[in-house]
């Protein structure tokens, strides 16, 4: 720092203390620097202490109006509330120095500033810019030339908002205390009040209370705040979001009494059966009058129901003795007896009125609040585990929950009362139940919200300090008491809200002492509610376990873990753009295991910035004019002696941006070259960039300069130091590759080399100058003559000063005036985002990533969240018969709450429907219903569907009736026949002209121009109209989404986006087949990679139908997956309306297609985009069987699935997607491109930033992949799409094969060649049937001679016209662990592949000459465990090579392995120590006679950065022995009968008899008896050994017993006693000798196989039955106050017995267990109501019988027990007989004359 800026920052701070510590509010902080900057222990100056939420009131029923703040704000205003919302006068300024100083004076002049709203931020307002960053500071960059460190706070841009009004303090307000409220303000501010100071604070998102009665005057009163939009505060607000300033929420005046009810808690602590509650109050009462001792005030406690009713007789009274202090706090408690219960799903309110009552008895203030009677607590659950879960209710609660930011596209952070009822609206309506506050405390008018309509919330700190987590607030005591404040502030404002069940201690802060500080003070304060933070889950620290972003598998590894607490994830599914995918995968594991409770959804809308698009585009050209490229910031003549320059506009960057050039593509030689002159350090600002995956001039860090190319993976880089005066002067930055060396030059100097050859990567992002595409990073320099040339330039070269262009220039720019031009462009709304905002660095659409747009448009995921979410979940047990089983996932509403409905599809019509009436389920219980259809008979070719639906029954606070809370849709198992294939010697003859690269196949209808050179449809015109102008072309392209680029997908997969445009045709033939139908046959290459094929057949029919068949064979496995693949079809404009019969309404991916019903839907082309804030891949549509696109007409194209497809029909192809930043700017096309594809991968969604879509929804190069559809015109007019597309014209003579009974897998009639794999060890050829398309087929098999050879089938017509012959390779193949299933396995991150890397990728080892890549293995991440069970087996060895996975770099100091093989618990194997750089070691183990294999690798202890573990080429080498199998069911319960199969394996010798020993456990299971499964095979002999052995001798009568086939059915039973004694029983077969028929024997291995047990968990059920026989026992039987009627003990011991059958019959299931737990439990709450509360026949309460009490009885004289309305008038059957009559009439004038 020079002198100069030494004394300017040194005046500045001297300044702005001296103008704040004159004002006699506070002294000033010692270390001369401002409360505002260096002072983290300074963060308020005079400011009230933090409270609860209330607006007093002066009498109960107005406080009772208005018990929250949406009511005391809104709706019924106190007298003493004013608001200051509204309109302020307004300055700005860029920083401290330049800020107004005596602006809070009255004698200060404001008449010419502006106004500006209050609440609102001075971005959203036209001052300043918003700054959207996830984890770099916001003041690093973006105006500051340094990065300041904490605790400062940056000075040289650091803006200052001065605010300042009038107001006049009404005159009832005279001789009681006056206080402003902030109720948010970011970052920090001063208040004035008539001039003089009043205080200072900091923490944006919670209210600062100040009492400004010393400095009012009469009339009318000046206020000034001073806002800092950073301080050092902002060291702890560096949440991920578009970071904005200024006074955010609520400005108000109150005032109270001078004795004043300061705050008050409520708590609501529910007694052991959830039923009655105690009602625990505290209350301060706070004495503001410091020089007198006031008398005893009484408060004063009402408690009111819904209704507005009070709840006591009495109100609670509690009596202040102030005693010299200054605050007293008065507590009590008092019994509610059965209250209704709050919860999410019925959020029943009370209201409580606090009156504070001066020493006469006065009533002189009043206050309200809502009360929700709840209890959250952790519990151990009741099955023995030890662990815990969360408890509301006595229930076990799960969070389907959302992150929420407090976001408006048009106001920021300032949200309305609107937006938020918008938001809450939504959440229920998608089935939310929970909200995480991130990261920060909501606007108060959210909870009250929550309150009302029903919503749980983790209610979070405002601390986040994700930029620098490791250090602060960490163990640094300076930050405690700040940490603590904003805690404190948290927990007093939210702690009396029955929606807030969790706080949470902040955001990504990293850990440290400071947080078990802050862990203890919130308990100290709260010790009702659980703690959480992710960023310290030790548990001095949190009560639950959570986690960010983890994958499915690392859910099962905690669930499975010793840590006893629940689960939760407080960020998952992360929603950026096109996102959510494999959503119900995370919840099949969730609903897995009691202790994973859920979790909060990231996030729930996009924070984006409603923007106009700019009226001009600007462009740099050349003197050519060859390009024009987009460019930001400004051409200038000159800067200083340099002539035509880009600099930087603003706070913004410059930037130019080369338009998609193959010149620009440059993969080998180049030099780039620019004079920069850098105006700030930011790191890895770019120079010259083709994205971060080709190559790159740029900035490495903020410390050096770099010249890197990219190739697989690896980054090859010549780098060197900053000069010494690198900032804010001119440099000349070159740097070249000539094939051997990359070097880099700094004015004129080589100052660093690097050796690398051979070409680089091509990646899709373009050339750009200032910025990198791809990473989105952009610099702070200003440009010019920047160079591109495809050589290398030698140093003289480049230090010519009079060098000019040549051939190998690709760029040459000089940044003159007449370069930069404009043209004007139509403006358009949109949804900016970081970077469009000028904001340097910029973390672009990073908070763009919620469920919603910015302004509250679902998103199409939302409909996927809201049926993985619902509470009701339909499952199919027998749909022949209408079996369902129907599961409630609601903690306490039945599923009678909501109209359930059925109706029953053919296809798409409904031909039967009806209602579920009496659905009597109760929460957290299922029940098998019979849904009353009669199946239908099966028609040729339809599907039938069933739906079912639960609808809201009356309209509710947050949707209509009719809104649907739950659906399911079944597919009814009908085998329905195949439609007929259409007969083809009917079909109109085709005239086929095959002239050159031209074929024109035409008849009356129709004429189609097919063109061989392409390989493609060149034009179809059918009944006079052109139903395409291109395709079919082969497409294996998606315009990414924002997962795929976050996971490098555009530039690892580049190699497919141009293959099919770029395709080669081998070889076009014409192939009629008869008069009637043509073929033709396309075969080419796609020049990926390594080359792959692929092949195109077209067969055109006389009637007009085309089927395309297609068939992709990529060029090696090592390829990258595929993102489609596909077909792209451009079809004219008019055909604007689509109709499909697949999933839908919405768009729907493999991934995400579980809340996508099939049906038919209807819409126009236009409505298929949806305009995520950057364009992406949009519109898809899975499992469709057909789609049509027509005109106003109805003529148009059908496509129809063999038998599905995918499709996406848009105004845009893939590329228009790919690259623009907004929707506006995507290319929009007259004419429609439809894609036909078999798939696309899915979109993934565990995370935006390296996560691929799951194994299961990739499109591996491993495999080949085809598939057909057939092309259909529609003629006008056509009015039954769905029957028009059942018709079947087809040559295929072959609908599907089967091996060994089960279909072949991939079949496709148009693929000949199949491989079929044995695994090693089964000798026996599998057998091969076919099922033709018709009876006329002919069709022969010849069966392949041994497991290693081919079968071949021959099929053809009845007329020989056409014929084909499939064959099957049959290979014997190892035992590949990765085609078995393991019996468990955990991991440390991510999710275990197979035949992949950890992330996905092939699997890659260091081998002992370089990489080795492995098709098949495991790949894995530490710490992870992986266990195989081998009982019974017969494997002879376990193979692998072992080794860190090449995707992880070489040289970093992570990836530490270590290796470890268990067999039967004893370690057998252990690598050491292995790296990235270390050679893969091979494993071979012998497993004979091994039970369980275990397979571990771990981190070595130094955590589990980069431990990507692969077990490459795992297999088991199976024994060569014979042996013996047993295989049968595995779980079975008490009591039922079960069946073992045995074979025999690895005989070679010809079997005629056996001679065997079936051992098992007579305790465990009884053997029924021993059967022969073939005819061929008898049992001779059985002989009892021993109790648990049996002996059996069999013969094989007439030919010899086959080895692998199923010979002998072993039959048993459990015993009773089963379930209780143990959990699992081994049956063994041994002594086993075989014998051929010369009489020769031979030894067999033996076998053995493990039965599970079914656990029946009965202590819970055993444990209630005692309490409730206890309970029932203490019951007196009697009319009295306390005692129990007759009928209510009569019915409570039935309900006690019927549990008590259940509980002792060994033949029960878990379900009916749990179920009459659920029984006995509502039993008991039943009689606990029963119990008489007041005297029997006291009818009107009064506490005695009188004539009013027998004018009651006669009422209801006459009424039965059988009358609709009996429930009204049975109190009057005094004698319990059922009726209503004289004897009742004689009891009660009894009672009333005694």
């Amino acid at each position: 720092m020079n002198w100069k800026k030494k004394i300017s920052l040194t005046l500045m701070l001297l300044m702005t203390v001296n103008s704040f510590s004159a004002l006699g509010a506070s002294a000033a902080p010692a270390n001369g620097y401002p409360e505002w900057n260096n002072n983290p222990d300074v963060f308020q100056v005079n400011r009230e202490p933090a409270h609860a939420s209330f607006i007093p009131y002066g009498d109960v029923p107005s406080a009772l109006q208005g018990a929250d703040m949406i009511s005391a704000m809104t709706e019924h205003l106190s007298p003493f509330y004013e608001s200051l919302n509204g309109q302020w006068k307004f300055n700005f300024a860029k920083n401290p120095d330049a800020r107004p100083l005596d602006f809070f004076k009255d004698s200060y002049d404001t008449s010419s500033w502006n106004e500006i709203k209050v609440p609102g931020e001075w971005q959203m307002q036209g001052y300043d810019f918003p700054i959207d960053v996830n984890i770099t500071y916001p003041f690093w960059g973006n105006g500051n030339s340094t990065n300041v460190q904490p605790p400062v706070a940056p000075t040289e841009y650091n803006p200052v908002g001065s605010y300042k009004r009038t107001f006049t303090v009404p005159d009832n307000w005279s001789g009681r205390e006056t206080f402003i409220s902030f109720q948010g303000v970011e970052s920090a501010f001063y208040v004035w009040v008539n001039g003089q100071k009043v205080g200072y604070s900091e923490d944006s998102y919670s209210p600062k209370d100040f009492n400004i009665t010393p400095y009012l005057k009469a009339g009318e009163n000046t206020l000034a705040v001073e806002v800092y939009r950073w301080s050092d505060g902002s060291w702890l607000e560096d949440q991920d979001s578009i970071r904005l300033s200024g006074i955010t929420r609520d400005v108000f005046l109150f005032s109270t009494p001078s004795v004043h009810m300061r705050d008050f808690s409520v708590v609501t602590d529910l007694d052991s059966s959830y039923q009655d509650a105690a009602l625990n109050l505290k209350v301060n009462v706070k004495n503001y009058n410091n020089d007198t001792t006031p008398a005893n005030h009484t408060v004063e406690a009402m408690l009111f129901d819904a209704n507005n009713q009070p709840v006591f007789n009495e109100p609670v009274k509690m009596e202040t003795a102030f005693g010299g202090n200054s605050e007293v706090q008065v507590s009590s408690s008092k019994l509610v007896a059965n209250p209704k219960k709050w919860s999410a799903e019925d959020p029943n309110l009370y209201t409580l009125v606090l009156s504070l009552e001066d020493s006469s008895g006065k009533l002189i203030e009043t206050a309200g609040t809502r009360v929700g009677f709840r209890e959250f607590e952790l519990k151990t659950m009741s099955d023995g585990t030890g662990k815990q879960q969360m408890i509301l209710n006595g229930k076990p609660i799960m969070i389907k929950g959302v992150n929420r930011h407090d976001t408006s596209p048009d106001t920021g952070k300032a949200t309305n009362l609107d937006m938020m009822i918008k938001d809450i609206e939504l959440m229920k309506q998608y089935n939310m139940n929970a909200v995480r506050t991130s990261h920060y405390p909501s606007h108060p008018f959210w909870y009250d919200l929550a309150n009302k309509y029903g919503l749980y919330v983790l209610d979070e700190v405002n601390l986040e300090t994700h930029g620098v987590r490791d250090t602060v607030p960490a163990s640094k005591p300076e930050w405690v008491e700040n940490v603590k404040d904003r805690a404190n502030s948290l927990v007093q404002r939210d702690k009396n809200h029955p929606s807030v069940i969790i706080w949470s201690l902040g955001n990504e802060a990293g850990s440290g002492n400071d947080f078990k500080i802050e862990s203890d003070f919130i308990r100290s304060l709260d010790p009702t509610r659980p703690i959480h933070y992710e960023g310290y889950n030790d548990k001095a620290v949190t009560d639950m376990v959570s986690n960010m972003y983890p994958a499915v598998s690392t859910l099962e590894t905690y669930a499975k873990s010793s840590d006893p607490r629940p689960y939760i994830m407080c960020e998952y599914a992360h929603a950026m753009g096109n996102s959510n995918g494999n959503l119900q995968e995370y919840w099949d594991m969730i609903k897995k295991y009691p202790n994973l409770q859920g979790g909060f959804i990231w996030d729930w809308v996009d924070e984006a910035v409603r923007m106009k698009s700019p009226a001009e585009k600007l462009y740099l050209t050349d003197a050519g004019e060859t390009y024009k490229a987009d460019y930001t910031g400004t051409v200038v003549d000159n800067d200083g002696a340099v002539s035509g320059v880009l600099q930087p506009k603003d706070i913004g960057s410059a930037t130019m941006t080369l338009p998609n050039d193959a010149k620009y593509n440059i993969t080998g030689p180049f030099t780039l070259e620019a004079w920069v002159k850098p105006l700030s350090t930011i790191s890895d600002s770019p120079i010259i960039a083709k994205g971060d995956t080709q190559f790159a001039l740029k900035m490495a860090g903020t410390t050096k300069l770099e010249l890197f190319v990219y190739k697989n993976g690896t980054w090859t880089s010549a780098t060197a130091a900053l000069p010494a005066n690198w900032l804010n002067n001119w440099h000349h930055i070159a740097g070249s590759y000539d094939g051997a060396n990359l070097k880099l030059y700094v004015d004129g100097t080589v100052v660093g080399t690097k050796a690398f050859t051979g070409s680089f990567s091509s990646n899709i992002y373009p050339l750009t100058i200032g910025m990198d595409k791809e990473k989105g990073r952009t610099s702070k320099m200003s440009f010019d003559k920047v160079r591109v040339y495809n050589r290398a330039l030698s140093l003289t070269e480049l230090n010519d000063d009079t060098r000019t262009a040549d051939a190998s220039a690709v760029l040459w720019q000089d940044f003159n005036k007449e370069n930069a031009q404009s043209s004007p462009l139509e403006q358009h709304e949109f949804f900016g985002y970081g970077g469009d905002f000028g904001d340097n660095p910029t973390d672009h659409q990073t908070s763009a990533d919620g469920l919603n747009l910015a302004d509250r448009t679902p998103k199409p995921q939302l409909s996927e969240v809201k049926h993985v979410y619902q509470n009701i979940l339909v499952k199919a047990v027998d749909l022949v018969k209408g079996k369902v089983d129907i599961r409630n996932e609601f903690l306490f509403t039945n599923a009678n709450a909501y109209e359930a409905s059925w109706e029953l599809r053919a296809d798409n019509k409904v031909i039967q429907q009806g209602t579920l009436d009496n659905l009597d389920i109760p929460a957290l219980t299922t029940k098998q219903i019979t849904v009353p259809y009669s199946l239908p008979t099966a028609e040729p070719g339809v599907e039938y569907w069933l739906n079912v639906s639960f609808k809201l029954k009356s309209d509710t606070l947050w949707a209509k009736k009719g809104h649907v809370i739950a659906s399911q849709q079944l597919s009814l198992p009908m085998n329905a026949p195949h439609q007929p294939s259409v007969d083809l010697s009917a079909l109109p003859v085709l005239n086929v002209q095959d002239q050159g690269t031209q074929v024109t196949i035409n008849n009356t209808d129709m004429q189609i121009n097919f063109n061989k050179s392409t390989g493609t449809i060149d034009a179809i015109k059918y009944q006079g109209k052109d139903l395409i102008k291109k395709g079919p072309t082969p497409s294996f392209w998606r315009a990414p989404i924002e997962n795929d680029k976050g996971n490098g997908m555009p530039s690892r997969t580049a190699t497919w986006k141009n293959a099919g445009k770029n395709r080669s045709v081998t070889k076009a033939t014409v192939t009629p087949i008869g008069d009637k139908i043509v073929r033709i046959d396309v075969e080419g290459t796609l020049p990926t990679t390594t080359v792959s094929s692929y092949k195109m057949s077209y067969t055109i029919f006389g009637n007009g139908d085309i089927t395309v068949s297609n068939y992709l064979k990529p060029g090696a496995s090592t390829l990258p997956e595929i993102p489609e693949v596909g077909n792209m079809l451009t079809i004219p404009q008019e055909f604007e309306h689509i109709t499909w019969y697949g999933r839908g309404p919405n768009e729907n991916y493999q991934d995400r297609n579980s809340g996508s019903d099939v049906g038919m839907y209807n819409s126009i082309v236009e409505a298929q985009f949806f305009p995520y804030i950057i364009p992406s891949e949009t519109g898809n549509k899975t499992d469709v069987r057909w789609v049509t696109l027509t005109n106003d007409d109805g003529s148009g194209l059908m496509a129809i699935g063999a038998p599905f497809i995918e499709t996406n029909a848009l105004h845009y192809t893939p590329d228009d997607l790919d690259g623009p930043a907004h929707p506006y700017q995507a290319t929009h096309s007259d004419d429609i491109t439809l894609r036909v594809n078999y798939k696309q991968m899915g979109v993934g969604g565990d995370d935006s930033w390296g996560a691929k879509p799951h194994a299961p929804y990739m499109l591996l190069a491993n495999k080949d992949y085809s598939y057909s559809y057939t092309l259909r015109p529609i003629a006008a007019h056509t009015a039954d799409l769905m029957q028009l597309s059942k018709t079947v014209t087809t040559i295929n003579l072959v609908k599907s094969i089967q091996v060994n009974g089960i279909a072949l897998d991939g079949f496709d009639p148009e693929k000949l060649s199949y491989t079929y794999n044995i695994l090693r060890g089964n000798n026996k050829v599998p057998t091969v049937d076919v099922q033709s398309s018709n009876n006329t087929v002919k069709v022969q098999v010849t069966p392949a001679a041994d497991v290693n050879g081919k079968t071949v089938i021959n099929v053809s017509s009845a007329d020989g016209l056409i014929t084909k012959t499939y064959e099957i390779q049959f290979n014997v193949v190892d035992h590949y662990l990765s085609n078995m299933d393991w019996a468990s396995a955990t991991v440390g991150w991510s999710s275990i592949k197979k035949d992949l890397s950890i992330d996905g990728n092939p699997l890659r080892l260091r081998g002992p000459s370089g990489t080795v890549t492995y098709a098949k293995g495991i790949g894995t991440h530490a710490n992870s465990e992986i266990i195989y069970n081998l009982t019974g087996k017969n494997y002879e060895s376990f193979q692998t090579v072992v080794g860190v996975d090449q995707e992880v770099s070489g040289t970093g100091v992570n990836n530490t392995i270590v290796f470890q093989v268990f067999l039967d618990g004893v370690k057998a194997f252990d690598s050491g120590l292995m790296r990235a750089t270390t050679v893969s070691k091979a494993v071979n183990l012998d497993v004979k006679g091994v039970k369980e294999l275990k397979l571990v690798v771990s981190d070595n202890g130094d955590g589990n950065a980069e431990d990507h573990g692969d077990w490459a080429d795992a297999k088991l080498i199976p024994g060569k022995d014979p042996f013996a199998v047993l295989s049968g069911v595995s779980l079975v319960k008490a009591n039922q009968p079960f069946d073992l199969d045995l074979q025999l394996n690895n005989v070679t010798q010809n079997v005629y008899a056996l001679d065997f020993v079936v051992n098992y456990n007579p305790q465990q299971v009884l053997l029924n008896d021993v059967t022969s499964i073939q005819d061929k095979v008898d049992i001779v002999a059985k002989k009892e050994l021993e109790p648990g052995k049996l002996r059996v001798l069999a013969a094989a009568l007439g030919s010899s017993i086959q080895s692998g086939e199923n010979l002998l059915k072993l039959a048993f039973t459990t015993t009773n006693e089963t379930v209780t004694q143990s959990t699992y029983t081994d049956i063994s077969v041994s002594d086993l000798v075989v014998a051929d028929n010369q009489g020769a024997e031979g030894n067999v291995i033996g076998t053995q196989f493990r039965v599970q047990f079914e656990q029946i968990h009965k202590d819970a059920l055993i444990t209630a039955i005692a309490d409730a026989q206890a309970k029932y026992d203490g019951a007196v039987e009697g009319s009295n106050a306390g005692q129990y009627p007759a009928a209510a003990k009569a019915a409570f011991l039935a309900a006690i017995q019927k549990a008590a059958a259940v509980a002792n019959d060994a033949a029960s299931n878990q379900s009916q267990v749990d179920q009459a737990l659920i029984d006995l439990t509502a039993a008991v709450q039943a009689f606990e109501s029963s119990v008489n509360t007041s005297i029997p026949g006291d009818m009107n309460g009064d506490g005695k019988f009188t004539i009013g009490d027998l004018a009651m009885v006669a009422k209801a004289y006459g009424k039965t027990s059988s009358d609709s309305d009996w429930d009204l008038y049975k109190y009057a059957d005094l004698v319990q007989d059922g009726k209503i009559d004289i004897a009742d009439l004689a009891y009660m004038a009894r009672k009333i004359i005694e």
